[in-house]
């Protein structure tokens, strides 16, 4: 079982060391930049990054605040959203990526504002891990129902 399958399969995974959340440090970094894209990072934002964190990712809760501050520090330093796409594209199938998007959706639908450089961010990520059009629509729709 590849490691997206195990951060977001449906029953808790056995606890993985910070090693094994590459891939876990390059979504979150995905998901702040996200959160951050408007300049500003609105508590509800940040509540519902933790939440997702806590739901889609299966992260505990004791970790979210870490894995945060590693994830920014890693979005701090990057020069560009590739270096995170491409651990994602390496790694991730075509539902893990879309199961992505959706959660970046639900990060921007969070202030209840669609700032037009959240999409942007949202639209850029989408298609750098090669999702669908239509898989973006369907995970954009799904994420504003779950709010």
């Amino acid at each position: 079982m590849n490691f997206f399958k195990k951060i977001f399969q449906t029953e808790k995974s056995e606890n993985l060391t910070f090693d094994d959340r590459t891939s876990t440090k390059a979504c979150i970094a995905l998901l702040l930049e996200t959160s951050m894209a408007d300049e500003i990072l609105d508590e509800s934002e940040l509540v519902t990054l933790k939440n997702t964190l806590q739901k889609d990712f299966l992260i505990e809760e004791n970790e979210i605040d870490e894995l945060i501050n590693l994830a920014k520090e890693n979005v701090e330093d990057s020069n560009s959203l590739y270096e995170f796409t491409r651990d994602i594209n390496d790694n991730f199938d075509a539902t893990e990526r879309v199961k992505l998007i959706e959660s970046m959706w639900k990060i921007a639908y969070a202030d209840g504002n669609i700032d037009k450089y959240e999409e942007h961010i949202i639209r850029k990520v989408s298609n750098l891990i090669y999702v669908a059009h239509s898989d973006f629509i369907k995970a954009k729709l799904s994420a504003k129902e779950q709010i």
